[in-house]
């Protein structure tokens, strides 16, 4: 069986997109998706590594409204094309407006359907996120990386939701050193 890496997309592969009005949103189009530096190098490192690439993604933008199925689209081609992800899986729905779904993190549907499809060994495997969702639904992983700063608040939610990760990293070249360390143990 395969081993794989999987990511959350926005705040991990690209840059959360804001707007004043709107607050925080996932990027509509690809004029919008912008790539955290060093994403590119880490991908290929964690490649290297003998890692299938998965994306995991929860866009509720889709159920909104304000997320067209050819704009993302694109940006997933440009996401297999330009980063050699191997697969993107992708929730679209949100529980206030579409009811609930065993898609959406932190439920791991998303994670079984690609270890399904793909023959992944989900216990030799990683979840890289910036969101507790993201650690809840990799609960299964071998390990799980967060992506954030190391915060008294998001340590204390941690426990709360009796989940605690491998390791706390600031972006996924970080990760993709951690992992490589994790590997090599």
């Amino acid at each position: 069986m395969k081993k794989a890496i999987f990511l959350d997309r926005d705040g991990v592969i690209n840059k959360v997109c804001y707007h004043y009005e709107q607050g925080i949103y996932s990027a509509k189009n690809l004029t919008e998706f912008e790539l955290i530096e060093g994403v590119k190098e880490a991908i290929q490192k964690l490649k290297k590594m003998g890692f299938l690439i998965i994306v995991i993604t929860n866009q509720p933008g889709f159920a909104f409204g304000y997320l067209k199925e050819e704009e993302v689209d694109k940006i997933n081609e440009f996401m297999i094309q330009e980063l050699d992800v191997d697969k993107i899986y992708t929730c679209k729905h949100h529980p206030h407006w579409t009811g609930d779904c065993n898609c959406r993190k932190p439920k791991s549907g998303l994670l079984v359907q690609a270890a399904d499809e793909l023959g992944i060994d989900i216990k030799n495997s990683y979840m890289v996120g910036d969101n507790i969702s993201d650690l809840l639904a990799g609960k299964d992983c071998l390990k799980r990386i967060f992506i954030g700063q190391k915060r008294c608040d998001i340590c204390k939610l941690f426990v709360e939701k009796g989940v605690s990760p491998d390791a706390i990293v600031l972006d996924l070249s970080e990760a993709a050193l951690e992992i490589e360390k994790l590997e090599n143990n």
